[in-house]
């Protein structure tokens, strides 16, 4: 394990932040006062590239296009939990992603409680989806998701299938630590020894996060749990996890549950990794998966 890896580990610890991600979701609003959230959109600027910002039901979206124009897109769902925007790294990071990925890209800046839940999450980025659709052909539009943002993205195929408004599938799908609740007693068991491990997550914080997200309302299976979802039309997904986080309790249940909708799932598991390792690569030992991320979406 790399000194880096080593020194980030303890500094998590020291932070007690699975304490923290436990705390009731109330709690967790107020710090990071989600009520008070505004889009902290940067001004960007590149010699390649050309920036846009547009409203979907009321949100915005950051729009990443190339100045020579190409015919592939990327939208990418940030995680939060709903309780914060996308951070202004994050905004930046759109440009180094259009460069390597050859795509335009897609910031969308989707609602957060407590003035909204997740219905209106997948009703944002279901209306967004169907405006690519007027641009871009299908096959030519990836999603890439991270975490709760993993969540609303794999969730959202199975949204279009509930919808029944027959929308053609995306061409490619990657989700990173995509979060999840865990639903048979064989992932919660594989939880339990996760728990130790997990920087961040604990089994409790699964609970208040996805309680707090729903608001309330009684919300369909597929938005609580992946193992559950209707992924048929989708032709294949990449599936990333951290092995060291509790999600990855659920990756082979989702991976099955894919399959059987006639998916083709490329399953990775980082021994050792943490929660988001491949989009976040804050150590030497994540950057080989950040590369087989950036390899997958890469237009060729």
């Amino acid at each position: 394990m790399s000194v880096k890896y080593t020194l980030i580990k303890k500094i998590f610890r020291l932070m007690h932040m699975q304490k923290f991600m436990a705390e009731p979701y109330e709690k967790l609003q107020k710090k990071f006062k989600t009520a008070d959230a505004v889009p902290d959109i940067p001004k960007l600027s590149d010699p390649e590239l050309d920036f846009e910002i547009f409203q979907v039901q009321g949100q915005p979206v950051l729009w990443v296009k190339h100045k020579k124009p190409v015919d592939s897109a990327c939208i990418y769902v940030v995680g939060g939990g709903m309780l914060k925007y996308p951070k202004p790294a994050q905004a930046k990071e759109q440009s180094r992603l259009a460069k390597k990925l050859g795509r335009d890209m897609f910031l969308p800046y989707y609602p957060l409680v407590p003035e909204h839940n997740l219905f209106d999450v997948y009703d944002m980025l279901y209306a967004l989806y169907k405006e690519l659709l007027k641009t871009y052909m299908p096959e030519n539009i990836a999603f890439l998701g991270g975490s709760s943002g993993g969540n609303h993205a794999l969730g959202l195929i199975s949204h279009i299938n509930a919808k029944g408004e027959n929308l053609p599938m995306p061409g490619k799908f990657y989700v990173s630590s995509p979060g999840t609740m865990l639903y048979s007693g064989e992932e919660k068991k594989k939880a339990e020894a996760l728990d130790h491990t997990d920087l961040i997550m604990c089994r409790k914080s699964l609970e208040t996060i996805f309680d707090g997200m729903a608001a309330g309302k009684d919300v369909p299976e597929y938005m609580r749990y992946l193992q559950l979802g209707d992924y048929t039309g989708l032709k294949e997904a990449y599936l990333c996890f951290g092995g060291d986080e509790l999600f990855s309790a659920a990756a082979d249940s989702i991976r099955k549950r894919m399959e059987a909708c006639g998916v083709k799932v490329t399953l990775e598991v980082g021994k050792g990794m943490y929660h988001c390792y491949s989009v976040m690569p804050f150590v030497p030992e994540a950057k080989e998966g950040y590369a087989h991320m950036i390899r997958y979406l890469r237009v060729e």
